[in-house]
């Protein structure tokens, strides 16, 4: 068990689900986020602020052993939304980790920072970006800064290209790249005890359809229990009617704002 690992985003959708799971592998649990909140667990401890308030980030993170960030803007957004929210906040939490002496950061990137690659192309690990969006392009961003830190400074970094979390898959397009909470939680729990210096690994269920053969973290310890195969029968029928977003694995962040012509029409 550690000692202390902070959760950024606490106060989100995801950060809300691992939540329960991060406070049984830890004697204190720091919640970070913007958003008010209240310690549910005699272990958590509450921190409102943003992460661009340096002075308050540092004390956040002071003593902690493993920082779990799923704090930012979680979707598509002009640039004076995404800079400060996925862009600089990012930048000043790996430089508080780094001063602090935190082991590791298991961060959340997504499925849109490779999000052009076409539905029948299976992806590696260290595959080349292919960011769908402006928001994608962040996640790249965030991946190379934990490269960095994790190469030059020793920070380990462990970042998960998630597909779609939810209790249930909802399209066709989830049967490829969904996962259930259950199964993003023991990702983390990987990130968090696994022997590595830098990995990419993606966040996706026990998929057949899957665009992702995932190896590494199966190398590294994980075992989904949830797959959305038994979902296939009333979801493969439920498509986009946009012939750009059924193209590419990013879907409508793809699609959106698309005006190459020659890639369209092939």
């Amino acid at each position: 068990m550690r000692e202390c690992i902070v959760l950024t985003g606490a106060a989100g959708r995801l950060g809300q689900a691992l939540r329960p799971y991060l406070s049984t592998q830890c004697a204190e649990l720091r919640l970070v986020d913007r958003a008010p909140m209240t310690a549910a667990k005699p272990n958590e401890k509450v921190f409102q602020i943003d992460l661009n308030d340096e002075a308050s980030l540092e004390r956040a993170v002071q003593g902690a052993s493993a920082v779990v960030h799923f704090a930012g803007y979680p979707r598509e957004a002009e640039w004076d939304v995404l800079l400060p929210a996925n862009i600089e906040g990012t930048i000043k939490l790996w430089d508080q980790a780094h001063a602090a002496g935190v082991d590791r950061v298991i961060y959340a990137t997504s499925n849109h920072a490779v999000g052009l690659y076409p539905r029948d192309t299976p992806l590696a690990e260290l595959v080349h970006p292919l960011p769908d969006s402006r928001y994608g392009l962040t996640k790249v961003f965030m991946e190379a800064l934990a490269s960095l830190y994790a190469i030059k400074h020793g920070v380990r970094g462990f970042g998960l290209r998630i597909g779609h979390c939810a209790q249930e898959p909802s399209d066709a397009r989830m049967l490829s790249h969904w996962i259930h909470p259950e199964d993003l939680a023991a990702l983390v729990t990987v990130g968090l005890t696994a022997n590595y210096d830098n990995e990419i690994v993606y966040g996706a269920s026990g998929n057949s359809r899957s665009w992702w053969p995932n190896a590494r973290a199966f190398e590294l310890g994980y075992r989904p229990t949830h797959s959305a195969d038994g979902f296939a029968e009333q979801l493969e029928a439920r498509v986009s009617d946009d012939p750009v977003a059924e193209r590419y694995q990013g879907g409508s962040f793809a699609a959106s704002e698309f005006t190459n012509a020659r890639a369209a029409q092939r």
